[in-house]
């Protein structure tokens, strides 16, 4: 669904096509090897992308006739095609690179509309609290979340702001379930603090839990 998805969102944005070096974050790189020409897309940011190439060429013979469609995760590198130049050819090729932010959906094997209406309904209730911090690799992903779902929220970077985390802190510390785990992010939503948060995943069920 999401491969689909993706491939529609490509086909529709033809004005939106990003060449090599256009987009800030995430190159088209290639890595040239004799004949063999492999493409790569490199991901410098902290924040997934989601990623479309698409390969014309007479010249070379290509390890996938089809578009690719993939999600490149923070600080990676991926290799997404090997093309093999063909004898008496100049090594030519035209390619559309499409780059678009990972969009989350907080639905995992539920029906989208009525999860929707669920939060929707919650968000209008409940107040909800982001903590940071600048060296977070994470937290980029966590407010994406958030602000692509429509869910209102105060964040506080505990690198410029460290009051109110350590009022939080001492808040769940007396509760012993809790146990001693700092982790950043760190969600509180209403008076629930989730602070066991150590990848998206983690993040998205947390959201889950408190809006179910």
């Amino acid at each position: 669904m999401k491969s689909a998805s993706l491939l529609i969102l490509a086909l529709l944005l033809t004005t939106s096509v990003f060449s090599q070096n256009e987009h800030e974050y995430v190159k088209l790189k290639e890595e040239k090897k004799g004949k063999r020409l492999s493409l790569y897309a490199e991901n410098t940011d902290t924040i997934s992308y989601d990623i479309f190439l698409k390969v014309e060429t007479k010249d070379y013979r290509r390890s996938s006739n089809r578009p690719i469609l993939r999600t490149v995760a923070p600080k990676s590198k991926i290799k997404l095609m090997t093309l093999i130049q063909l004898a008496n050819t100049q090594g030519k090729y035209n390619s559309v690179f499409i780059v678009n932010e990972v969009a989350y959906a907080l639905e995992i094997d539920k029906d989208f509309e009525a999860l929707n209406v669920k939060l929707d309904k919650a968000i209008k209730d409940k107040k909800v609290t982001l903590y940071t911090k600048d060296d977070c690799l994470i937290c980029p992903d966590a407010k994406q979340i958030l602000t692509n779902n429509k869910i209102a929220y105060t964040e506080y970077n505990i690198d410029k702001d460290s009051i109110n985390y350590l009022k939080i802190v001492k808040e769940f510390q007396k509760n012993k379930s809790n146990g001693n785990k700092n982790r950043i992010p760190l969600l509180k939503i209403e008076n629930k603090i989730y602070n066991n948060i150590e990848t998206v995943d983690d993040f998205i069920v947390a959201l889950q839990e408190a809006f179910k």
